[in-house]
C-alpha cells in the first residue's frame, strides 16, 4: 500500500498534532480522535474534543497503535495506554511515547481492500436532498477518493448517493458520491432467493478535508496491522458496526 516506509527517532511531534488512537474493549476495535497536549520524554498526552466514558474502561498496559496526522502520510507506532488525567477522567489520558515512528507515505491511488458495511440513500438532483428508505451495501474496496461496494439496490450511472461509512469502534462519516460505474449483476450462490448483487464504484464529491484525511488514516493504521500480524487482524474484525436496522451485506 505504501511508497516509501523508513523508521524515525519518534522526535518529529508537536503541541496539536492530530492523532487516532486505536485499541480494543471488549474484544472489538475503538478509535480516539485526539489532538496531542502535551510531550514528555516517556509519554505523550492526549486529548478529545469532548468527554468519552470509553477511557475509564482502559486500564494500565492497554496496547494502543497510534497515528499521527502529516500531509499525504500518517506516522505509525505502538504504544500502550497509561492512565486517565485527573479530574478530565474522560477527556485527556496519556499514553506511553513510541519509540519509533513509522512515516508511511501513501499513493494517490492506493486502495484499501476491505469490507465495512454501509447504508446510503439516493439523492434528489432537483433539491439535493436524499431521498426514500436507505439501502444497503458493503464496501470492497476503498481509497481517499471514493470506494466499491456490493449490493442488491437498483443504482444507475451518474446517480448521487448520500453514503454512511464507519471506520472503526463505532465512528462513522458522512459522504455525497457520484456513481461512475455499475458492474454486471452476481447470483447469490448461498442464497438462490435472493436479488443478484451488483457492485458499485462510487467517487466522492463532497467531503470534508477532515472526514478524508480520517480515511486516509483508517487505510494506513489497517495496512499497518496487517502487515505486522496478518492472522490477529481479519478483516471482518476491522470493520465497524451499523446501528440497529443497518446490518450490511457482509460478502
Amino acid at each position: 500500500m505504501a511508497d516509501d516506509i523508513y523508521y524515525d527517532g519518534a522526535t518529529d511531534l508537536s503541541i496539536q498534532d492530530h492523532v487516532q488512537a486505536d485499541a480494543e474493549i471488549g474484544g472489538r476495535p475503538v478509535a480516539f480522535h485526539a489532538v496531542l497536549v502535551k510531550v514528555c520524554e516517556r509519554e505523550l498526552w492526549l486529548g478529545l474534543p469532548s468527554p468519552d466514558r470509553r477511557i475509564e474502561q482502559l486500564r494500565l498496559g492497554r496496547p494502543m497503535r497510534l497515528a499521527v496526522a502529516r500531509p499525504g502520510t500518517a506516522l505509525v507506532g505502538s504504544s500502550e495506554f497509561l492512565r486517565a488525567m485527573g479530574g478530565s477522567r474522560s477527556r485527556v489520558f496519556a499514553v506511553r511515547r513510541p519509540e519509533t515512528l513509522e512515516i508511511v507515505q501513501r499513493r494517490s491511488a492506493t486502495r484499501l481492500e476491505v469490507g465495512l458495511p454501509v447504508r446510503f440513500r439516493q439523492i434528489d438532483p432537483g433539491t439535493w436532498l436524499p431521498r426514500g428508505r436507505s439501502s444497503a451495501g458493503t464496501t470492497v474496496n476503498m481509497s481517499s477518493g471514493g470506494l466499491l461496494l456490493r449490493t442488491d439496490a437498483t443504482i444507475a450511472v451518474g446517480q448521487d448517493l448520500d453514503l454512511m461509512l464507519p471506520l472503526a469502534g463505532g465512528d462513522r462519516i458522512s459522504t455525497t458520491d457520484r456513481v461512475v460505474r455499475v458492474g454486471p449483476a452476481t447470483p447469490n450462490a448461498d442464497e438462490p432467493g435472493r436479488p443478484a448483487s451488483i457492485e458499485v464504484a462510487v467517487k466522492f464529491t463532497r467531503i470534508t478535508a477532515i472526514d478524508k484525511e480520517w480515511i486516509v488514516r483508517f487505510m494506513l493504521l489497517t495496512e499497518h496491522r496487517r502487515r505486522e500480524s496478518p492472522l490477529s487482524y481479519p478483516a471482518a474484525a476491522l470493520s465497524a458496526q451499523i446501528p440497529s436496522g443497518g446490518a450490511g451485506l457482509v460478502s
